[in-house]
């Protein structure tokens, strides 16, 4: 390919990255069920990773560019049965041609059944709610570097109002030759909506610029990843300026959020502990789920995550738990199945 061809691909790529950075300062998001960890490993791992690498083919979600031929015929499958009742379902399958592999998903949030009723109360009936979001991968390798790219088509239902959207993902990731050293980068939900609910709504899709680095010490059986996320923004904490804070003696002290934490929240610290080829743990922590959902004078386990990932020879299954708020927490469950071994 030619290399000017190249060079006017990255400057549109992150000219459009740029302009989608600005556009959700301050604003709200449609879609945001794209930003729940699809996974249990994910989920385990603090909720974002752009470079961890395994034989997983739920790592479309988290970055295209992580596909490769050895998840030729993978099939994945998971559940989290989220808060109030909320089901969301994700599923993943790839298929390898030559080089390249290809790869769908589905994600899908089934929000339940509610009452409908007018203006005055009364009740006229029941509807339902629902997201789903299709997706279509696909990556290649040359040399030590991946390039990957995704598109989606995302809907979401609310009684008769509907909103769609087309968005794209694209990723890099480098592997190192000798060392076990991955490093990833990846620009997620790059688009516009095609439908908005009503005429009115101007409501932003989630994008997000993640980097991360996975590695592996060499007389070590552990995996760490540092991942950042919100790349675009340096501010991204939220203040409740309804709540005052006091110190011990009855003073007020300033409801503010300080440089290093405010750095802090862009980070995603996972940790996995192979204990024996077949077992796997996996702890995690996220400081912005953290700093933003734990309550003053509770000490809980906002933040941490953790969870196992089993390995056989016909499938894989994975348990996730993440700390959210002493008012709740998330349980996940996977399979990723191979094909290839059970059709045999």
């Amino acid at each position: 390919m030619n290399k000017n061809y190249i060079w006017k691909f990255f400057i549109l790529f992150f000219l459009q990255i740029a302009r989608q950075g600005f556009s959700q300062i301050g604003g709200n998001q449609s879609f945001s069920f794209l930003n729940i960890p699809s996974n249990p490993v994910t989920l385990a791992l603090g909720g974002m990773n752009v470079s961890y690498t395994n034989k997983d083919i739920n790592v479309l979600f988290q970055n295209p560019a992580l596909l490769d031929t050895t998840l030729h015929n993978l099939l994945a499958v998971n559940y989290i049965p989220y808060f109030a009742g909320i089901n969301y379902t994700t599923a993943a399958y790839g298929r390898s041609f030559k080089k390249n592999i290809v790869a769908l998903g589905v994600q899908s949030v089934n929000y339940g059944n509610f009452q409908l009723t007018d203006a005055a109360g009364n009740i006229l009936g029941q509807f339902t709610a629902n997201d789903v979001a299709l997706t279509l991968s696909s990556a290649r390798t040359q040399g030590n570097i991946t390039f990957g790219g995704s598109i989606k088509y995302v809907s979401s239902v609310i009684e008769s109002y509907s909103a769609v959207a087309l968005l794209l993902d694209f990723g890099a990731i480098f592997k190192h030759p000798t060392q076990a050293l991955t490093l990833g980068i990846s620009a997620k939900n790059i688009g516009a909506l095609l439908k908005a609910y009503t005429p009115f709504d101007n409501s932003n899709i989630p994008f997000d610029v993640q980097a991360g680095i996975s590695f592996k010490p060499k007389y070590m059986p552990v995996r760490f990843s540092f991942t950042a996320h919100h790349l675009y923004q340096y501010d991204i904490a939220y203040l409740d300026k309804t709540i005052i804070k006091k110190d011990f003696n009855g003073n007020v002290i300033e409801n503010k959020v300080g440089i290093a934490d405010k750095i802090a929240r862009h980070f995603v610290i996972g940790t996995e502990i192979l204990l024996n080829k077949n077992f796997h743990a996996l702890i995690g922590y996220n400081h912005l789920r953290a700093a933003e959902l734990s309550q003053q004078n509770i000490s809980g386990f906002s933040g941490f995550s953790l969870g196992f990932l089993i390995h056989t020879k016909l499938l894989d299954f994975s348990y996730g738990y993440s700390g959210y708020n002493t008012a709740g927490n998330l349980n996940s469950f996977g399979l990723v199945c191979d094909l290839n071994r059970i059709i045999k």
